[in-house]
């Protein structure tokens, strides 16, 4: 039995696409989509650029902790392995998240604090699992990328 509906058969290669979360990481990315597209003229590059960065840090990052958690998905991926892509991923995220900020709108910086901070806390249930509940759930993988990328599209340099 699978481990969930999109988990392909264990080993290898197929243990890192199944911890991608492909329809859970797409759904999620779509909120992102959503708040860039707030606004009134759409800054497409930006727009790509906050939707990597979420990829990095939710569909990589956060994934990547979820398992070495819990191993929810059973994967043989090793724990060493699960780390560095936690980190590496979302290290890369809040480098874009800042070069976006300098350009663009310093309104950024708290956000990606915030999103560094969500990702390890709710995935690794810290603070003795506050931040991984369902109201959790909803504000840090469903609103804040709406916010997140709202606000770095809506500042437009002219």
């Amino acid at each position: 039995m699978r481990p969930a509906f999109y988990a392909l058969p264990q080993g290898g290669w197929r243990d890192y696409v199944t911890l991608l979360h492909l329809p859970y990481t797409a759904w999620h990315l779509a909120y992102a989509v959503v708040g860039g597209c707030l606004v009134a003229e759409v800054p497409w590059g930006r727009l790509g650029l906050t939707v990597l960065a979420f990829f990095l840090a939710m569909g990589i990052g956060a994934h990547a902790l979820d398992e070495l958690a819990g191993r929810p998905l059973r994967t043989a991926i090793p724990s060493r392995v699960l780390v560095a892509l936690a980190v590496g991923s979302v290290a890369a995220a809040c480098v874009i998240g800042i070069a976006v900020a300098l350009r663009h709108t310093l309104w950024l910086l708290p956000l990606i604090a915030l999103g560094a901070f969500l990702v390890p806390a709710y995935n690794l249930e810290l603070f003795g699992g506050r931040f991984h509940s369902d109201l959790w759930f909803g504000l840090a993988w469903g609103a804040f990328p709406v916010l997140t990328a709202s606000v770095a599209c809506a500042f437009l340099i002219s």
